[in-house]
């Protein structure tokens, strides 16, 4: 039964609670409503001298609704959880009048709010397990989405790890082959580096006479020399162009698989996460 129906037997009754008192403003009225509550707001507060024993009317041309403060600030305070039908009814702007009750009424319009608040409390609490619910399934069914990217990714770290240990193999033996053909190579200039110094000895100790006799073919065999050790050379340089791109191959693979493995570890710390969040969820139930 909405308080607008018992208003005319409880205004009928034996005063017992507070007067009228000029603390109270003429114009206070509602000025703001609370859905998840079920409360509505007045400007009235312990400045006014509010306390949790005064009773309030919220009146308007069509009916009348009883309130006690719930909540109470130095300039305001909230009422009781109010039925449906009375929070409905009251609009913001309403007049708010203090209400003299005897003191069953008094006591019975506490006890109709306290029941409503309990009840309020049970079905918010109900609607909060269901949210935690809903959240836990939705965490739930993100933790499997994650675990299968974290198996998949597993799959492909380990299809990695075989290759990239195949690679070292490659590079280290290519490694080692190309440094034998440099350290040959080297070898080679550095003999035909001394054969060549011998015959330029040997055309430098021509006399002038001769020069048309074994000078010229000291000269082409010279020339010869030279151009090996230029070739030498360039084998040289491409051997170490070998090396490095086998390094840099297998640095490649292993930059691939350091990735896959801090993405493997940033979707491992987000399954700890859920777990840490479906944990604390939990726990509140």
């Amino acid at each position: 039964m909405g308080m607008r129906r018992l208003l005319p037997l409880l205004l009928a009754a034996a005063v017992w609670c507070m007067p009228v008192s000029p603390a109270f403003p003429a114009d206070a009225a509602v000025d703001l409503k609370n859905d998840a509550a079920v409360a509505v707001s007045v400007p009235l507060g312990t400045d006014n001298g509010v306390t949790r024993d005064s009773d309030f009317q919220v009146a308007a041309d069509n009916g009348t609704v009883l309130i006690y403060p719930q909540e109470i600030f130095e300039n305001r305070f909230w009422s009781q959880p109010l039925s449906d039908e009375d929070y409905a009814w009251i609009r913001t702007g309403m007049e708010v009048r203090p209400a003299a009750l005897d003191k069953a009424a008094h006591a019975r319009v506490r006890a109709e709010g306290k029941a409503r608040r309990a009840d309020l409390r049970a079905r918010q609490e109900e609607a909060r397990r269901q949210a935690d619910r809903k959240k836990i399934e939705e965490l739930k069914e993100s933790r499997e989405r994650l675990l299968d990217k974290r198996d998949a990714l597993e799959d492909r770290i380990a299809a990695a790890e075989k290759e990239l240990a195949d690679e070292e193999g490659r590079m280290n033996w290519r490694i080692d082959s190309e440094n034998s053909n440099i350290e040959r190579s080297l070898q080679n200039i550095q003999d035909m580096a001394d054969k060549r110094d011998e015959l330029q000895s040997q055309r430098d100790a021509l006399p002038r006479s001769s020069s048309r006799g074994e000078g010229p073919g000291i000269s082409a065999e010279i020339k010869r020399l030279n151009d090996r050790i230029s070739s030498e050379r360039d084998g040289i340089r491409l051997a170490q162009d070998r090396k490095r791109q086998a390094r840099s191959t297998y640095l490649t693979l292993r930059q691939d698989w350091k990735k896959r493995v801090a993405e493997r570890n940033a979707l491992q710390n987000e399954i700890r996460s859920i777990d840490q969040k479906i944990q604390a969820i939990s726990g509140k139930r």
